[in-house]
């Protein structure tokens, strides 16, 4: 009779049979919990309304045309705060200027009186050496200056030119177009062109000037070259010196001229005054205030004249 096999302690699964699932380790389930909570609200996103009607649509156009309009009034309300603040700084700074051209200009009036009245004086000096044929033989007549201040230090020298640098710059970088109209166009008439005539006329002056000081010292000792000795020259140096100091004196006297009108502008501009009756009406002041007065050059002349007869009586 055949033998009974042996039956295993464990008989295989079948086939297709799933295993059963081991306990899950202390903490797992609530870990996966986790995850899962997280992974959902990750997952749950809400898709805005859609628009139904046609006035869901204006009124989600209209909000969206607002929020547009709003961001672009402020960034222009910021602009044009920035450009009034750049308007204030170059008024300001204008002003500033002209307020030192004012003092600039009165310091040139006084000064083109003192060179006017020296070459009157030295005119008078060669007619006396030409009527009697050099015997007067008169000492060179020097320019007294008047005591002049300038910043509150003491001013020597030729007249100076006008002060542009706040208008050339704001020039150069448009910052002109911040200036209403008529104050742009009141800065422009007094730089642009009264200032700049005065500028030439300026520079002609001094021409003149180098020209009547290079003929002086043909006629100058070498320690002092800028003192001539007038019983040095001839009859027809006289003639042509007299003529060099001459064209110094018409050329100082039309540079004067223009200064009073640039002077009458700079006035205008100081006031807030931009028509033209104004500026007309302030030039004519500056024509009264410091108008050529020759009588007083006379004086002065013949004063010095005095004090040189007096040193050269002691002098005996």
């Amino acid at each position: 009779m055949p033998e009974t096999p042996d039956i295993p302690e464990e008989l295989p699964l079948a086939d297709g049979a799933e295993a059963k699932p081991s306990a899950p380790e202390e903490g797992a389930e609530t870990h996966a919990n986790e995850n899962e909570k997280e992974e959902t609200s990750v997952l749950d996103v809400h898709m805005p309304h859609a628009t139904h009607t046609w006035k869901d649509f204006f009124i989600h156009l209209g909000t969206i045309t607002a929020g547009l309009l709003i961001a672009i009034s402020l960034e222009q309300s910021v602009e044009m705060l920035h450009h009034l603040h750049q308007r204030h700084e170059l008024e300001a700074s204008l002003r500033a200027e002209c307020e030192a051209n004012k003092e600039r200009a009165e310091v040139n009036f006084a000064r083109y009186d003192d060179e006017m009245a020296w070459m009157l004086g030295l005119h008078e000096d060669i007619a006396k050496m030409l009527a009697t044929g050099g015997k007067a033989n008169l000492p060179y007549r020097g320019i007294h200056e008047t005591p002049l201040f300038l910043d509150g230090s003491p001013y020597h020298g030729r007249p100076m030119a006008m002060m542009t640098a706040v208008w050339d710059t704001a020039a150069a970088d448009s910052r002109l177009a911040l200036l209403p109209d008529e104050v742009a166009h009141g800065y422009s008439l007094l730089y642009h062109i009264r200032g700049e005539r005065f500028a030439l006329l300026r520079t002609l002056d001094g021409d003149a000037m180098n020209r009547q000081e290079a003929f002086e010292a043909l006629f100058a000792d070498i320690g002092t070259p800028t003192t001539p000795v007038l019983a040095r020259m001839s009859a027809a140096d006289l003639k042509q010196y007299d003529a060099l100091v001459m064209q110094s004196f018409t050329a100082a006297h039309i540079a004067k001229e223009q200064l009073r009108l640039v002077y009458g502008s700079n006035e205008a501009m100081l006031q807030g005054l931009y028509d033209s009756a104004s500026a007309y009406r302030l030039w004519e002041e500056a024509q009264t205030r410091f108008a050529d007065d020759y009588g007083k050059m006379a004086v002065k002349v013949a004063a010095e004249d005095a004090a040189r007869d007096k040193a050269a009586e002691k002098s005996k």
